[in-house]
């Protein structure tokens, strides 16, 4: 599996997406030959090399005459799309992206999609950075795409009409469901187009993935920050196993039924908590409690937080973002004398590392036949065997 990482540790942009991607895949003349075909005319794509804090790295930048810049709405972009001579997934990328862009606009100005006009996204070099993007990323054609978590920066800009915070209204609508964080800088480091090709093109978020790492690449935005205004990418092969993030929710609990335990973690379960455990523990004053663990995925974290609050006494919850890696499984099913009976395979590389017989299986057939558990599970893994 072929896994492309996006390292937003400086923000992103859609000049920096193009950038990181060429330099990643060193096809710069492949893709100038590419950026032809877009139905635009009278602009001028340069390939540049830079270096940032000691740091080398591609840029990438459009020129044209604003003065024959004409606001556009979607359907002015989709029609130039379509009109140029791309691949049908690169025209499907594009056009989603853009989409994206055109949903956060009408949401923030209270304007149909239709009546969405956009101003700097609607310029040529936003089209080129959108339309470029999806033809990198058709030319890299990564299985899965993961982007770290986005530092959002602060501060204000200046628009059309006015001052803005940062990050802009639209670009804060796209950030809609993503991980973003303040790392300190007072700059804006995710625009609206970056924001829009996160949202696009992300399949995952969190850290590193478990990959045998081919190639990396570097590419330049046009501020000067504390750290280097560089996005970098990785693009890899999967490793052995999996990781990837979850989150760890945890409640002290000391003035509740035990009674209660079972009727929590059931709900919990349907939710969508992937584990949830308790462990006995002494609190102040030495009075016994016990601490309630919940792990799920990020989207589940609203459900799983309002069970706690509504069907325990807890009236605070920790919650922590983990890794977490696993072993790549399927399950497979095995027939005995008793039953269909499911088999959980783990593997490293292809290779078989682990096998485990499901516990509610082995106890369906154990009370069938009226024989030990510890038997019949015995039974079955030399089955295995054999």
């Amino acid at each position: 599996m072929k896994i492309l990482y996006f390292d937003c540790f400086s923000g992103i942009s859609g000049d920096m997406t193009i950038s990181s991607l060429l330099s990643l895949t060193g096809e710069r003349e492949k893709f100038l030959k590419r950026l032809e075909g877009i139905a635009l005319h009278d602009y001028d794509a340069e390939i540049t090399e830079v270096v940032k804090k000691g740091i080398h790295a591609l840029g990438f930048k459009v020129s044209y005459d604003e003065r024959h810049h004409h606001q556009r709405n979607l359907n002015d972009i989709y029609e130039i799309i379509d009109n140029s001579e791309l691949e049908n997934r690169e025209k499907e990328l594009a056009r989603e992206i853009f989409k994206n862009l055109g949903r956060a606009e009408s949401k923030v100005h209270n304007v149909s999609l239709e009546e969405v006009h956009f101003h700097e996204v609607g310029a040529v070099d936003s089209i080129i950075d959108v339309v470029g993007t999806s033809i990198l990323i058709n030319m890299v054609k990564p299985d899965r795409i993961v982007f770290s978590p986005v530092p959002v920066g602060g501060g204000y800009i200046q628009a059309a009409h006015c001052r803005l915070p940062v990050p802009a209204p639209a670009t804060a609508e796209l950030l809609k469901g993503i991980p973003v964080y303040d790392n300190g800088i007072r700059s804006e480091l995710v625009t609206p187009t970056g924001a829009a090709i996160v949202k696009t093109l992300a399949d995952e978020f969190g850290g590193m993935p478990s990959m045998v790492v081919k190639n990396t690449g570097y590419g330049s935005g046009e501020k000067d920050l504390e750290v280097p205004n560089i996005l970098r990418t990785f693009l890899g092969e999967a490793a052995g196993y999996e990781r990837d993030q979850v989150y760890l929710l945890e409640t002290n609990i000391d003035d509740m039924n035990p009674e209660s335990y079972e009727y929590v973690i059931d709900r919990l379960f349907a939710e969508g908590a992937l584990d949830v455990f308790i462990q006995p523990v002494i609190m102040k004053k030495s009075r016994p409690a016990a601490v309630l663990s919940v792990i799920c995925k990020r989207e589940d974290i609203i459900k799983v937080e309002e069970i706690v609050f509504r069907e325990t006494t807890s009236f605070g919850i920790r919650k922590l973002l983990v890794d977490r890696s696993k072993l790549k499984r399927e399950i497979r099913t095995v027939e005995t004398e008793y039953g269909p009976v499911n088999i959980k395979y783990g593997y490293i590389d292809g290779e078989t590392v682990k096998a485990v017989p499901e516990y509610e299986d082995v106890k369906r057939v154990a009370q069938k036949a009226g024989r030990p558990f510890n038997a019949i599970y015995s039974e079955i893994l030399a089955l295995m065997r054999d």
